[in-house]
């Protein structure tokens, strides 16, 4: 036998995976062990390393849309010359096992252990005398696990356009597909841990996540029972279930002092609220319906909220940069990070009918004293019924009509348009407003280009920064201070001095901003507090819901399934 066929019979990548069901590998008790590959004879290569790869590759593929890196897989190998990555002076790399612990273990970062065949690599190693072709399928099926558990771990595992179309921030990092160059298995093992999000938040939440899985593993729910509101001072059993619901969740501390499980105490007042701030409830101290609805909803969904928020983290850029915008929008608020300080805001986003998309940009310039011009959609939708009510409408608020969108277009008197007669559908006409205090952008309008025709602006409206939740505009997000934001960005640059020589002036005038800072429009539902308890916010635009049934949660009807 030739040496490069005997070098070919060990890779033992010539397998076909469909041989290996038929093997019936049976379970023994799992232990580590060394596996001497035995070299086959020439009659045992059976097609080419290429083909084989493929077919098994083509059988781990699971269905859905969800992208795994198989394409990066055939490369590795091919890159290698087709050698084996398990196999290693004819020993198996006692890595394997580390692999399938760490695969077992996928829950711990919300994703499901199916995706990534431990059970079926288990079984394989399970094998008393593992033939060449065994170890070939071995060899494979490890490096499509490692690898899709990689990808996955970094980037996510599903893809978010298809799950929601305003869901258009998805930055993918290729940081996942250098493990497979690594020299050896066991660093590519060991790599795989650093490939989770860095971000302290995503960190967080994966204890609490372990936490609420062993919690709901181990011991039932504790339900508070439905009844009048409980308040400091009240006494029975109903108190009882609220105090030991709250330890369960953890916000009241085992403590050996002893206390009166039944008597609402002042312990028991503090604790409740610090529930309801971290569940966006009113915080009064009292367990009327709403907090015991929110205090009753079971561990397992809690797990699950968690799970699509961990999704969503891998969604983002593996390194966030240091002097960023971060729009937060269940938490209605913009936080500015810039030269190492944080600055934040309270802001209106999209009403649920025109949803905020979730998007990135980079903000290079600003415009004071900014003319509006009306999107189509709005003008369509919000502006036409409000002049076929009253014809005064445009003259009243400002605003300029032109003959179509073409910057050449003629401006129109309004007065002398029949604007009952105008289908909304065949709306053409171009709205302006002029430049003032009451105008929809107001004083300020921040500018990071895209495609969505999204902006941060001031507004008029200011009563609505009052609200608890604050989902009104259009999808723009308004700002409740943008000349303190505008201060902020220019603090102690040339362009400082032209926004306030424009402000002074009420000159519309663009500024371009002394340094270009990204900007993140994120989404989460569960998020960390200060206090590094979990923070569960209300789903504004139901997204957790569309994550429920892409990441499988959604019970289906049989009729659905192929």
């Amino acid at each position: 036998m030739t040496s490069r066929v005997q070098q070919l019979a060990v890779i033992a990548i010539t397998s076909a995976l469909l041989s290996a069901c038929s093997s019936s590998p049976q379970p023994k008790t799992s232990t580590a062990k060394n596996f001497v590959v035995v070299p086959p004879t020439e009659d045992q290569i059976e097609a080419s390393v290429k083909d084989q790869l493929a077919i098994m590759l083509e059988a781990f593929t699971p269905i859905a849309g969800q992208a795994l890196p198989n394409n990066t897989v055939f490369e590795a190998y091919k890159d290698r010359e087709f050698n084996p990555i398990w196999i290693e002076n004819n020993q198996l790399n006692m890595s394997i096992y580390k692999l399938i612990d760490i695969l077992e273990k996928a829950n711990t970062h919300g994703l499901n252990p199916i995706h990534y065949h431990a059970d079926t690599l288990k079984e394989y190693l399970n094998i008393n005398t593992p033939s060449q072709q065994q170890l070939a399928e071995i060899d494979v099926i490890a490096t499509i696990a490692l690898s899709s558990y990689a990808h996955d771990l970094s980037n996510g595992r599903y893809e978010p356009l298809l799950i929601d179309p305003n869901w258009q921030l998805d930055a993918p990092s290729e940081d996942w597909k250098n493990i497979l160059w690594l020299s050896s298995a066991t660093d590519m093992v060991n790599s795989l841990p650093l490939l989770a999000p860095r971000h302290p938040h995503y960190q967080i939440l994966q204890k609490w996540l372990v936490y609420y899985q062993e919690l709901a593993d181990k011991e039932p729910d504790i339900k508070v029972n439905v009844g009048v509101p409980l308040t400091l001072g009240d006494e029975g059993p109903r108190v009882a279930q609220l105090r030991a619901r709250l330890i369960q969740l953890g916000d009241i501390r085992f403590s050996t002092r002893k206390v009166n499980e039944d008597q609402f105490d002042e312990r028991l007042k503090d604790a409740l609220i610090n529930f309801q701030r971290r569940h966006h409830l009113t915080a009064d101290g009292a367990a009327g319906s709403k907090t015991i609805q929110t205090l009753n909803i079971p561990l397992k969904e809690r797990v699950k909220q968690i799970n699509y928020n961990l999704e969503r983290w891998r969604w983002l850029p593996s390194r966030l940069e240091a002097d960023r915008i971060w729009v937060d929008l269940t938490d209605y608020k913009v936080h500015t990070h810039l030269n190492g300080e944080t600055q934040s805001m309270r802001v209106v986003i999209g009403k649920p009918a025109r949803k905020t998309p979730v998007f990135y940009g980079k903000m290079t310039y600003m415009v004071t004293n900014p003319t509006w011009r009306v999107p189509h959609r709005i003008a369509r939708e919000n502006l036409l019924p409000k002049i076929k009510e009253n014809p005064d409408y445009l003259a009243k608020h400002g605003y300029k009509v032109f003959a179509n969108w073409s910057a050449s277009a003629k401006q129109l008197d309004p007065t002398t348009i029949n604007w009952k007669a105008i289908d909304q559908s065949k709306l053409s006409y171009r709205f302006e407003q002029n430049a003032d205090d009451s105008n929809a952008l107001g004083l300020y309008k921040f500018m990071f280009p895209n495609k969505n025709d999204i902006y941060l602006h001031d507004t008029p409206a200011k009563h609505l920064f009052k609200e608890v939740d604050r989902a009104y505009s259009s999808g723009c997000v308004r700002l409740e201070h943008p000349d303190e934001f505008a201060e902020l960005l220019l603090e102690g640059s040339d362009s400082e001095d032209k926004m306030n020589e424009a402000m002074n002036s009420g000159e519309t005038k663009v500024i371009t901003l002394p340094q270009y800072l990204p900007v993140y429009l994120v989404y989460f539902t569960v998020v960390p507090n200060d206090n590094g308890m979990p923070e569960f916010r209300n789903d504004v635009y139901k997204r957790d819901k569309l994550m429920e049934e892409a990441m499988g949660y959604a019970p289906f009807s049989p009729s659905d399934s192929i």
